[in-house]
């Protein structure tokens, strides 16, 4: 029988968080694609639980930062790390309760913390993985995305022209071929693709066993405005941490064990774990239901390039990282949204293949620089160093305080990063376009290229003139309004008849003066 082939331009391998964020900014880009995940749904783990400031403007640009609000309102108070033998007798302790440090006291406290929040329009989202996955899924499927969950890939291979990967559907048992244009790695910290392209991986983890104890115990009325994040727990018999999920009746516990000394799971049977978890909670008679008990390791994987022929790494096959900086699937997020719009340039023709090179170039080294954060704020026995997290609290928030010098780019490299003042290779600037606070300069883009000029009807037609040459649309915001034209112009330091030409990730590209619209573009996208 011969084998069936589906043609696409974008494979996904992967539909974790990544995955799925690949899938919503190549639909954004209105780019073909298919999306293989081997496991039937998205994740029923609650894993990552914090969304940074950078990957909420994402968020924005989607439409989505509200429902993802919405779906994490539970969680929402949970911030702040405790330190105890045991919760009962912590949370009765007002002085464990007033040390504890919040963002939001952080950023109070802190000047420059303040000032960091300030340059955006959104704030960290508290929403765990499952909720913020299960959203995105949906999202996806409005646009008719084509997700394929339970089709494994087998195996994969690619050439000077096209990427092949053979699926089997583990419904049916039914074998096919896609073939297409790119294919996106986003299949985990075990990627079978960095592993099969050989690409070497470097990392400063501290390589700690732990058990992840997902268990149901209700516990509303004890944390119920006590609400913490974390609660570490280091004694000579536990040592470990409890996560808030819903800050009701589900949490989870990560026990170091040992099996460097031949402990097992096997080792920790239910009830055995129900006695310990019983004593770090402090409540003897709890009725405890466990969910699942999950090995895991705290690993910093960092591969050494992101591109390999037609091939891109992004998040855990990209920069596998420990939880403790929040980083992992925000900077999946950010990678694959600043991948997508290359790949569509590429794909329509507007840009040469050049272009792709700058996905590694920009974000390689910030997913290498988080990567190795986490494993810094990892102890000795695998539990967050908060001291050091608070020195960090300016990286670990998410504003994008990071530039990108790269071919897609037109700036001097020489020069050091000012950022937030459209300076070419940071984040557009954020401005307040209304009193009410509601729209910010950031909602001009969402996905698209955008120049943004301080006042001249010239710059209509030198949009015209790219439309016609290069086939590419940009959207034209002349800032008319004396009062936003002021604030931009001291915000950005330009003057009458210059622009900013931003690209679609939210990125300053260019800062132009009359007649250089067509040239830059050109640069850009070579």
């Amino acid at each position: 029988m011969k084998q069936k082939i589906k043609k696409t331009r974008v494979i996904i391998v992967g539909g974790g968080i990544t995955g799925i964020a690949a899938a919503l900014y190549l639909a954004q880009q209105g780019v073909d694609f298919i999306l293989i995940e081997k496991h039937k749904g998205t994740s029923v783990y609650p894993r990552a639980r914090t969304i940074d400031v950078r990957t909420m403007e994402l968020f924005r640009g989607l439409g989505l930062n509200e429902d993802l609000r919405e779906g994490g309102k539970a969680l929402a108070p949970a911030w702040g790390i405790l330190h105890g033998t045991n919760l009962l007798e912590t949370l009765q302790d007002p002085i464990s309760i007033a040390n504890k440090l919040t963002p939001q006291q952080l950023i109070a406290a802190q000047n420059e913390m303040k000032e960091l929040a300030e340059k955006s329009p959104e704030s960290l989202c508290r929403c765990t993985q499952d909720i913020s996955e299960a959203i995105m899924y949906d999202a996806a499927l409005k646009q008719d995305a084509d997700l394929r969950f339970n089709h494994q890939m087998l195996s994969f291979e690619q050439d000077e022209s096209e990427v092949k990967i053979l699926v089997q559907n583990r419904n049916t048992g039914e074998k096919y071929m896609i073939t297409a244009d790119y294919m996106i790695a986003a299949d985990g910290a075990n990627s079978i693709v960095r592993n099969q392209l050989s690409i070497p991986v470097s990392g400063n983890g501290p390589g700690t066993n732990l058990l992840n104890i997902y268990f149901e115990a209700d516990l509303e009325s004890l944390v119920k405005g006590r609400e913490f994040s974390q609660f570490l727990v280091e004694t000579t018999e536990i040592t470990g941490f409890l996560l808030t999920i819903n800050n009701k009746n589900k949490w989870a516990f990560h026990l170091r064990f040992y099996p460097e000394n031949g402990e097992s799971i096997a080792d920790y049977p239910e009830e055995k774990i129900i006695m310990i978890l019983r004593q770090i909670l402090g409540i003897p008679d709890l009725k405890i239901s466990i969910l699942t008990v999950m090995p895991w390791k705290l690993t910093v994987n960092i591969a050494s390039r992101l591109h390999a022929g037609r091939i891109f790494l992004a998040g855990d096959a990209a920069h596998t990282m420990t939880p403790y900086a929040g980083k992992g699937a925000n900077t999946g997020i950010q990678d694959v949204q600043n991948l997508a719009w290359k790949l569509s340039a590429v794909l329509k023709k507007h840009a040469g293949e050049t272009l792709l090179d700058t996905y590694n170039t920009e974000r390689q080294p910030i997913g290498s620089y988080y990567a190795t954060l986490s494993g810094e704020l990892a102890n000795r026995n695998g539990l967050i160093n908060d001291a050091l997290m608070v020195t960090k609290g300016k990286d670990l928030m998410g504003v994008p305080n990071y530039g990108y010098d790269s071919s897609a780019v037109l700036r001097r490299a020489d020069l050091p990063f000012a950022y937030f003042t459209g300076e070419p290779g940071t984040r557009v600037p954020h401005l307040w376009l209304d009193e009410a606070k509601t729209v910010s300069s950031l909602d001009w883009i969402k996905g698209q290229f955008v120049l943004i000029a301080n006042t001249g009807n010239e710059w209509h037609a030198e949009c015209n003139e790219v439309l016609q040459k290069l086939d590419i649309s940009i959207r034209l915001v002349t800032l008319d309004e004396e009062n936003i034209l002021k604030k931009w112009a001291l915000l950005t330091n330009t003057n009458v008849g210059e622009a900013l030409l931003i690209r679609p990730d939210d990125f300053v590209a260019a800062k132009l003066t009359s007649g250089g619209l067509l040239a830059a573009l050109q640069s850009i996208l070579r």
